[in-house]
């Protein structure tokens, strides 16, 4: 087993990012089905607070049984614990969960960040938007995936601060 490689971790990304659009789009469903019938409106907070609990247990659960998602089934990619090839922690899981959310989505919130403290002094086509999106998109993969390039054993930085890592093999069924 070694370490699958940036272009496989890109394509893994791109599939599992379709897979937590479908769980996004359920969560925000059930959560404005319980405001319409209760009456109330979910704060923006706490839909994302939400949002972050259910990805999170979505990977936990993946990780800790099976050590993969469906995206890094489909890419023969596995998670393992660092120290002594065997599946991750609950904790472990939940730590490169955080630490690759965090890296991942960083660059893109400051740069929206500062957008937004801009906004009024531009005026943004559909197009602006798109490129805008898509140059996010780009950083945010090459602050999350970028980091294996430099390791030895090419972990990215969410992989070194969970204790994890990433594995590539075909006979992970």
């Amino acid at each position: 087993m070694h370490s699958p490689t940036i272009a496989r971790r890109f394509v893994a990304s791109i599939y599992e990012f379709v897979l937590l659009f479908g769980l996004y789009f359920v969560t925000g469903l059930l959560v404005q089905s319980v405001g319409t019938m209760t009456g109330h409106t979910t704060p923006n907070w706490l839909t994302q607070i939400l949002l972050y609990l259910i990805f999170g247990l979505y990977f936990k659960y993946c990780w800790t049984r099976s050590g993969q998602t469906l995206a890094q089934k489909t890419w023969h990619i596995r998670i393992l614990n660092h120290n002594n090839s065997t599946l991750p922690s609950a904790r472990q899981s939940w730590l490169r969960y955080t630490f690759a959310a965090l890296i991942g989505c960083a660059p893109a919130l400051l740069i929206v960040y500062t957008a937004m403290n801009r906004l009024h002094e531009f005026t943004y086509s559909g197009v602006t938007v798109f490129f805008g999106l898509l140059f996010c998109l780009v950083l945010n993969w090459l602050a999350l995936l970028g980091t294996a390039l430099l390791h030895r054993e090419r972990r990215a930085l969410h992989e070194v601060f969970s204790g994890t890592r990433s594995v590539f093999g075909k006979g992970f069924d």
